[in-house]
This record gives C-alpha cells, structure tokens and sequence, in this order.
C-alpha cells in the first residue's frame, strides 16, 4: 500500500485526537522558555486540518495545498509557519500524484527540511524542529512499508531528542537562555516527536501509519 489521500485524511484525525492529551504538555515544554503556548497553536492548527475535507481532492498535491491555504489562514506563529511550509512543500511534490509510494518518503521529508530551513533561516544542529524532521528524513529511507517505516521513525524521535536534549538552543526565544536550554527538549522537535509517535503506535501498519 502506499500513501494516499485516505492515509492523509486518517493521519490527520488520529493527530487531531492525539491533541487532547498532547495540548498541556506542548504548553509546559514551551513555557519554561518561551510563551507557554506551543500545544495550543499546534491544537488550532491541527483542527483546522482536521477541518478540510482532503479525501475528496482532486489528488495527494491538491490535499496537501487545501491543507496549506487553510493553515495559513489560522496562524501566524513561527511553528505554525514552517508547518504551513511543509504541506505547501508536499503539495508541489505531489502534484497531479494520485500515491506516494513509501520509499519517496524520505525524498519527500529531506525537501520540507530544506524548506523549513529557508523558510525559518535556520541550520541544522541548533536544536529546533529543523533537526527533528532531518533525522526523519534519514530514518525513513530505504522502507518500503508502513510498518518498518512507523518504527524507523519512532525510533529516530526518541534518538534525535536524547541528543539535543543537553546542548543549548541557538534559534529563536530560547538562544537567549542557552544555558537555561541545556536539559530541555525543544518544543518544536517535541512536538514533531510525539505526533509522529502516535501516529507510529496506530494498529494499521496497512499504508496509514504515518504520512
């Protein structure tokens, strides 16, 4: 099986619910350097997905545009921003596309980091969401199923957090507290981290695990 607009549609509700728990401690994370709102920016923006009807666009490049119009809508903060990117990122890749094969996936990720990148002005190594979606990208590659790819990626988010968890942060808010950072994971990077580790636990390793 490989990703369709199904499998979007399904990882989007699974992260929409997965907010209700995830909310709080996004916020705690944030605020012991930052504004404490993280888990609430990221549970509007999801909502908003959520929202979208993408099953019944035209193709996987129009579902993940419809998503991006939508998100930019909805919120102007820096996180909210490089996530808009990402799924204007997919959208372009998969235009016309009616399925992703799984082993594109990692192609796919490492095109959205470079994008983030751009778009954030940010470099890989300064402990942000930007070093969580390139050890993503590296992870997934080379699997060709839903399954080996959820666990690839599980395990990439617990290893990418243990490793950034004690080096200061150089990017936004937090660069101003480096040595405050040291021992606490990035809000962003932890917010990636735990979606896509609900999204890994889902019982349907059938080509909608994660998307």
């Amino acid at each position: 099986m490989a990703i369709t607009l199904a499998t979007l549609a399904d990882a989007i509700t699974r992260a929409n619910a997965s907010m209700s728990s995830l909310t709080d401690v996004l916020n705690a994370a944030d605020a012991k350097l930052g504004d404490g709102d993280t888990g609430t920016m990221l549970a509007r923006l999801i909502g908003t997905f959520a929202a979208v009807d993408v099953k019944d666009a035209e193709n996987l490049g129009a579902g993940f545009m419809a998503l991006a119009k939508a998100g930019a809508a909805s919120t102007g903060s820096s996180l909210g921003t490089l996530i808009v990117t990402a799924m204007m990122t997919a959208g372009k890749a998969n235009v016309g596309k009616t399925e992703l094969a799984w082993f594109e996936l990692s192609g796919l990720l490492a095109a959205i980091r470079d994008a983030a990148m751009a778009r954030g002005k940010a470099e890989l190594g300064a402990k942000t969401i930007i070093d969580g979606l390139d050890a993503l990208a590296a992870s997934v590659e080379g699997k060709t199923d839903a399954a080996s790819t959820a666990a690839a990626a599980e395990r990439a988010m617990e290893a990418v957090l243990a490793e950034f968890r004690n080096r200061p942060s150089a990017m936004g808010r937090a660069r101003m507290f480096a040595e405050k950072s040291v021992g606490l994971d990035d809000p962003g990077m932890l917010a990636l981290a735990e979606i896509v580790r609900r999204l890994a636990k889902s019982p349907q390793h059938d080509g909608a695990s994660v998307a």
